[in-house]
């Protein structure tokens, strides 16, 4: 359940309280950490792609995605609420998202992880965007 020390995981009421407060205020981003091929496929209403494997140390552009995510000289006070999401409970891709933006220093408590995935949003019944 626990995807990286310090970061909470949530669950879809949670994902959808998220996605009104936070994404729609303009204040934090719902992320999918699978590749892009799969999130073009299908992903989270209001999802982001930010592929797991981008913010690995030795990507010459990981300081541009951080500034992107609100991250600005090293300074993470202005950071994005971000809440991480991949295939599934047995997909990988979204904790060692979360584990590599800790690495940079991103605060913990900016950091969220719906286990779950997409395989448990589809199996709720709830509506997926896809074919992007």
């Amino acid at each position: 359940m626990l995807a990286a020390p310090g970061v909470g995981t949530v669950g879809e009421l949670e994902v959808l309280e998220f996605l009104e407060v936070f994404v729609g205020g303009g204040q934090g981003l719902l992320v999918d950490a699978r590749l892009p091929d799969d999130y073009a496929a299908a992903t989270l209403p209001g999802a982001v792609n930010l592929p797991a494997t981008t913010l690995r140390s030795d990507n010459p552009y990981r300081d541009d995605l951080l500034t992107a995510l609100g991250v600005r000289h090293g300074d993470h006070a202005g950071a994005f609420d971000l809440v991480f999401f991949g295939a599934g409970a047995d997909d990988e891709e979204a904790p060692a998202a979360l584990r590599r933006l800790l690495e940079t220093g991103y605060p913990a408590t900016k950091l969220k992880y719906y286990r779950g995935g997409l395989d448990s949003w589809r199996a709720l019944g709830l509506t997926v965007a896809g074919g992007l």
